[in-house]
């Protein structure tokens, strides 16, 4: 096994134990920097997969405290989003969706941090549909579709674990349209099942990590570390 290979377990171990504990991340973290190790394209889809194997994992227990009445309208708008998001995905050149996935993550990053713990009130539903929209596009162009809903949702006054059942359960469902939509397209190649074949044993050990180790660590510090690392990470990929 290469270099590149043993690199690339790191962070999906790495990626696997932010999910487990936040319920969100780990494509924020494995997208940009197994792009600089494989081809973009094939990254993508395989952390798609990814995601979903995650999400599997994680999904019985968060259904138990799923707010569907906020989920709902994020989710119907998502996923209408989400074939056009692939589509562009397609078209685009590998270092520039690197390059624009990187900006994406920044901006989010720099966001998150500008929020710190401010509350905001309820927004009206057309916001929601659109934060909705948003993130099924970002989802379908390059598997990154958290940032909108997270800042979105982080907002609000829900708990951390009503987030992270939120978060569970939207991403298990527009990334299981994105995944249709890439099936589509015809971009689930052998290189892909390759990725993720080798890569979802790191995955589990992660997310095992991650849970055993939710509300036994403190949350702030950890969330300050993933940002520190998501802007770094953000910052790499728009300089290579």
């Amino acid at each position: 096994m290469g270099t590149e290979w043993l690199v690339g377990l790191g962070w999906v171990v790495l990626a696997g134990f932010t999910r487990g504990f936040a319920g969100f991340g780990s494509a924020l973290i494995l997208v940009p920097t197994l792009s600089l190790l494989f081809p973009p394209q094939s990254v993508v889809v395989a952390v798609i997969l990814l995601e979903i194997t995650a999400g599997a994992g994680l999904l019985p227990e968060a259904l138990k405290k799923t707010q569907w009445r906020e989920v709902l309208p994020l989710v119907l708008s998502a996923v209408l989003m989400v074939p056009l998001g692939a589509h562009f995905f397609t078209l685009l050149e590998p270092i520039l969706m690197r390059q624009i996935i990187g900006g994406l993550i920044f901006a989010f990053v720099l966001l998150l941090l500008l929020a710190g713990k401010r509350r905001f009130p309820a927004m009206p539903l057309p916001c929601t549909l659109g934060v909705g929209a948003i993130s099924g596009m970002l989802t379908g162009l390059g598997g990154i579709g958290g940032p909108p809903v997270v800042l979105y949702k982080m907002s609000g006054d829900n708990p951390a674990d009503a987030n992270r059942a939120n978060f569970i359960v939207f991403f298990a469902l527009t990334q299981g349209m994105a995944l249709i939509s890439f099936w589509l397209s015809g971009i689930i190649t052998a290189p892909v099942w390759q990725l993720f074949a080798k890569f979802v044993p790191a995955l589990i050990i992660g997310l095992l990590l991650g849970r055993f180790c939710f509300k036994r660590v403190n949350e702030r510090l950890f969330r300050r570390f993933v940002l520190g690392l998501l802007l770094g990470i953000s910052t790499v990929a728009l300089l290579t």
